[in-house]
């Protein structure tokens, strides 16, 4: 039977908001009025900051339906919600420099934490590499994402910061923070902040989608993670991990092409450029691989910065993948690896490190990358990441933006730093 959208008014007695529920609804001091959502929204809604929604459940908005939500809107998530996009529907999440729109956890503040709630999910129709050009998400919970369309369109998200959010929806199945699958190129992701959730921060599907302007901070997986087939391009993402969230083997950025089949097409071949990689190198926490590259993925990798990584700063896995970088098919290049353990990977890695141009082993002094609360990504006066000489320039396709300078923060504009951007601890 089709569920309807559910969406119950409720106001605070003092304080506390109840509505048939085994859960207390923290409400804001301002006592905003609360619209609880669930089930499927198959019609068009806004959400404006007037309001607060709270997420029960799985939230679907279906194909034909867009969700509008307007600048300086909070939405938060009940324990096992999550937001879905299906094919066909559009999210239009637009906010401002000084008004962003937050998806974040349903506790207060002070008690939230990773899993909280599970994040945002959109599918796309834009190619894939699943055998028959689709695939159900994870354990057929999150919908049909994949097509022929790689203009396909889900909307915008724009100046959103996605927070707590992550958790098994099924043994070895998890939620990510922000889910990208099959999106389309016509689909507008910029200026997204990723923080303290599990599992991965960011994860590409396949699909064609393009992305700017993304800071993944305290992930309890993989910073950024693509997989079955993306060959979009993205500029200007900075990932620092936090041993503490999940101290496993973290990565900045973990990627394959099809873990089923190293071979399909259209195989993951994305274009990066300007990013910063920040690991966590306590002794006491975890850590992963800055870069790992693997089951077939190609792609071209300029103007990073990779530092303080437990195990190696580049690893590329899988004679596929080492076939590609060793044939021009897997490029890095103008790049400094620094602080790693090691900075390539024994054996076949460091064989291809001869066949990469201008890379670097050396420290790119930057600020203070490694703090956890008010981190600064800038190089430092002086930094070799300033030296012209070592930057590539991106190409001039409309997308990518021309720069002279390494890693994904301007030093003389630093976007990280910018009113829409928190990193909260709990």
């Amino acid at each position: 039977m089709k569920r309807k959208t559910q969406m119950r008014r409720i106001w605070a007695v003092g304080g506390i908001a109840l509505l048939g529920l085994a859960v207390i609804l923290p409400v804001a001091a301002q006592q905003k009025e609360q619209v609880i959502v669930q089930g499927d929204i198959t019609s068009d809604r806004t959400w404006t900051p007037e309001k607060e929604y709270v997420l029960s459940g799985a939230v679907f908005v279906r194909a034909g339906a867009t969700l509008r939500i307007l600048p300086g809107t909070v939405i938060k998530g009940l324990e096992r919600s999550f937001l879905v996009i299906d094919r066909g529907a559009k999210l239009i999440a637009e906010g401002t420099p000084s008004a962003p729109i937050i998806f974040t956890s349903a506790q207060p503040p002070g008690q939230r934490s990773p899993r909280d709630w599970g994040g945002v999910w959109i599918n796309g129709r834009a190619p894939i590499n699943a055998p028959g050009g689709e695939e159900r998400g994870e354990a057929g919970l999150t919908g049909i994402y994949g097509g022929n369309d790689p203009n396909d369109d889900s909307g915008v998200i724009r100046y959103v910061r996605i927070e707590f959010a992550g958790f098994p929806i099924a043994p070895d199945r998890e939620l990510n923070n922000f889910t990208l699958a099959g999106v389309g190129a016509a689909t507008v992701v910029d200026h997204v902040h990723v923080n303290r959730g599990a599992d991965d921060g960011i994860e590409l599907f396949g699909g064609t989608v393009n992305v700017k302007y993304i800071l993944v901070t305290g992930p309890g997986d993989d910073g950024f993670d693509w997989q079955t087939g993306w060959t979009g391009k993205a500029q200007f993402v900075v990932v620092q991990q936090d041993g503490e969230v999940d101290p496993s083997a973290d990565r900045g950025i973990e990627a394959d092409n099809n873990e089923n089949d190293n071979n399909l097409l259209p195989r993951s071949n994305p274009v990066l450029y300007n990013f910063t990689l920040i690991g966590d190198p306590r002794l006491e926490t975890g850590g992963g691989s800055g870069i790992v590259l693997r089951r077939g993925t190609a792609g071209t990798l300029r103007n990073f910065i990779v530092i303080g990584f437990k195990r190696p700063g580049l690893d590329i896995q899988g004679s596929i993948s080492q076939t590609l970088a060793q044939n021009g098919g897997l490029v890095i290049s103008h790049s400094i690896f620094f602080g790693n353990n090691p900075d390539f990977a024994p054996g076949a890695t460091s064989t291809l490190a001869a066949n990469f141009t201008r890379i670097a082993v050396i420290d790119p002094k930057l600020r203070d990358p490694f703090n956890l609360d008010d981190p600064d990504f800038r190089p430092a006066d002086g930094s070799p990441a300033l030296d012209r000489t070592r930057v590539a320039a991106p190409p001039e396709d409309g997308f990518f933006e021309p720069v002279n300078f390494l890693g994904g923060v301007n030093p003389q504009n630093d976007w990280t730093k910018a009113k829409w951007i928190e990193i909260a601890r709990d």
